[in-house]
């Protein structure tokens, strides 16, 4: 499995203008291409048709003047980014179907109860008051009425103060209930079938960031401001994807564990130099990952790619390198029962427990206190003096 290792904060203003300026250039074209890789094949699943000859390939590279190995992270990119949509689209459907079936269940338990009050309303009408067995009401032989519920019960001094003051209010507020239920599932079956004909595309920089330029007032005063940070969100992030055939697992980059450098190749042929690229969290997994990689003999046969990421932060960068890791059996990834998380503080233990359908079900703390408290090497240390 593939397992993402997260650089320290690269500064831009420690770094070479050259580099940021090839970085720049390399983050707007990657991302202006990849938008529009991806609306091609969104296109393409719509129309149920190939919109070029040539192939998605060979197309990025005429059109944007791009070499193999970053036409290559482009495609992959848009492809992944499109299946993580279908896929998505699937969770939505089962969702949805999940909470029709909820409403239809009690759509169908307040309309019985509706339809036993409005009997029991008949009966007032007729003369003859009944009321069912299974409902906790009973008319007692003094004239009380009151219905036993779980936490209390309720009484009426007559039947014509329980006909009024609950039965008429009662069948009132079930009605609106009811038409609210049927319009919630109106809604979600309308929800379900666009998801399920129609074939979604994406907001790059996000839709929320996208609705700021009309719902928020700086940004409807000054369109300038919201257009650079939105530009900002959608050139975020390259990712190049690693080739098993490379020296270090990367044409495009290249780290040096020895000097923490990470060397880029730019669209224009110039190696630019990423100086003091530390991992506080894998540091010997990456060293050792492309070691390995320049010291295997048949790469084609055993060797293991290498991507790397970089995100522009405005001020700084984090690099990523995403290497390929040997699964741990022992541990359990599956999600079938829901997943619960847990966050280690100083001074508490947070957890969370969501659903199988990442829906959350509840949270909780586990307090305690670190004051007075000794590590274990110094406990063991003070044993030993004593």
């Amino acid at each position: 499995m593939k397992k993402a290792y997260f650089s320290k904060r690269i500064w831009k203003k420690g770094v070479n203008a050259l580099t940021v300026a090839e970085m720049k250039t390399l983050n707007k074209l990657f991302n202006r291409a990849k938008r529009f890789v991806f609306q091609m094949l969104v296109r393409q699943k719509r129309w149920e048709r190939e919109l070029h000859k040539e192939s998605i390939h060979l197309v990025v590279k005429r059109k944007f003047g791009v070499n193999d190995y970053v036409a290559n992270s482009i495609v992959r990119e848009s492809q992944a980014l499109l299946k993580a949509q279908t896929e998505l689209n699937k969770l939505y459907i089962k969702q949805a179907d999940e909470k029709i079936k909820k409403i239809k269940k009690k759509l169908k338990s307040e309309r019985s109860f509706l339809t036993t009050l409005r009997k029991i309303k008949a009966s007032f009408i007729k003369g003859n008051l009944w009321l069912p067995k299974n409902r906790n009401y009973a008319l007692h032989p003094s004239g009380l009425v009151s219905l036993e519920l779980k936490s209390c019960s309720l009484i009426w001094m007559n039947t014509y103060l329980f006909e009024h003051q609950y039965l008429d209010a009662t069948i009132k507020r079930l009605k609106a209930k009811i038409g609210r239920l049927e319009h919630r599932l109106f809604r979600l079956e309308g929800k379900k079938d666009k998801l399920t004909t129609r074939i979604s595309s994406v907001v790059f920089g996000s839709k929320k960031l996208f609705k700021h330029q009309f719902t928020k007032k700086e940004f409807v005063q000054d369109h300038q401001s919201w257009k650079e940070l939105f530009l900002a969100a959608r050139n975020k992030q390259v990712l190049i994807s690693g080739r098993k055939d490379s020296a270090s697992g990367n044409f495009v980059f290249t780290y040096q564990p020895d000097t923490n450098d990470l060397h880029m190749t730019s669209l224009s042929g110039k190696v630019v130099t990423f100086s003091n690229v530390v991992f506080p969290y894998g540091q010997e997994q990456v060293d050792q990952a492309v070691l390995c990689q320049r010291n295997c003999k048949d790469k084609k046969a055993n060797g293991k790619p290498i991507s790397w990421s970089v995100e522009d932060h405005k001020d700084y960068y984090i690099i990523k390198c995403l290497i390929d890791v040997e699964e741990e059996i022992t541990v359990n990834f599956s999600t079938s029962d829901g997943v619960i998380g847990v966050d280690c503080n100083v001074n508490h233990f947070a957890w969370t427990d969501v659903s199988k359908d990442g829906n959350f079900l509840e949270s909780g703390k586990l307090s305690f206190s670190l004051h007075k408290k000794q590590p274990v090497n110094q406990q063991k240390s003070l044993k030993q003096k004593r």
